[in-house]
């Protein structure tokens, strides 16, 4: 009988060892998991401050671009405005038969059609954004509706940056070139993109009789017209475009 006892006893015991393992490797399992748990939620949450600190940085930077580019805005309205006044002068006088208004000041009003505002803003920033793909943490869709609108309207105003180039060197003021042969004899000393041009000015100089006569040619009129036409919708580019990116500077402000 004790022996029956004594195994019976032994065998409780064996199982006991066996739930306390159990238990125990359970107990392991668990820590385990719970460990891998803490460790993704950690990982986690150093990749969303990661992509946090890199969206807030995106934003500084596309903010600084698009205040730079207003900027560059402001001056270049400032010269568009100065052109369109320039020329609004010429053809308000170069028609009339009067010696009130003098050769100098008819070719500085002229030379306002030459001094087109050439503009660039600053894309670094957005560029390189959609190059990476980073631009996707830009979430509010009102961002890109904005920035649609800068882009659409700076499209604009290159298209009429090249339409001024090819009637300069293709269209009306070329022809006007060709038959006075010399931009000073026309427009004076006007201002290029890079600087003043450097052409001889005694070169198929006019007398100022010659000069009043040929600026009352309806060639010359509409050459002028032309361009200020440009200039004009130059200006509602700009207008656009200074709408958009205060639009965005104000989008980016509130979201950041």
């Amino acid at each position: 009988m004790a022996k029956f006892f004594n195994k019976i006893r032994k065998k409780l015991l064996t199982q006991g060892k066996t739930i306390n393992y159990l238990k125990y490797a359970i107990g392991e399992i668990i820590l385990v998991v719970i460990g891998i748990l803490i460790a993704l939620q950690v990982n986690n949450w150093n990749e969303q401050r990661k992509l946090s600190l890199e969206r807030t940085e995106l934003i500084n930077s596309l903010i600084s671009d698009l205040k730079t580019s207003r900027q560059r805005l402001k001056k270049m309205k400032a010269k568009n405005d100065n052109s369109i006044d320039l020329s609004s002068k010429f053809l308000s006088v170069s028609y009339l038969d009067t010696n009130s208004v003098s050769i100098d000041s008819l070719k500085y009003y002229l030379s306002g059609i030459f001094d087109f505002a050439y503009y660039q803003p600053v894309l670094t920033t957005y560029e390189q954004a959609v190059s990476s793909g980073s631009i996707g943490l830009m979430e509010d869709k009102g961002f890109y509706n904005s920035m649609s609108d800068f882009l659409t309207s700076y499209e604009r105003y290159e298209a009429e940056a090249t339409l001024s180039g090819q009637i300069f060197y293709q269209g009306s003021i070329w022809e006007l070139r060709k038959e006075i042969g010399n931009i000073v004899a026309l427009a004076g000393e006007y201002r290029s993109r890079n600087g003043t041009r450097k052409i001889e000015p005694d070169a198929y100089k006019l007398s100022d009789s010659e000069y009043r006569e040929f600026i009352k040619k309806p060639e010359v009129f509409a050459a002028v017209d032309n361009m200020r036409t440009i200039f004009y919708n130059v200006n509602e580019s700009f207008r656009d475009m200074d709408v958009a990116a205060k639009d965005l500077i104000e989008k980016l402000e509130t979201i950041k």
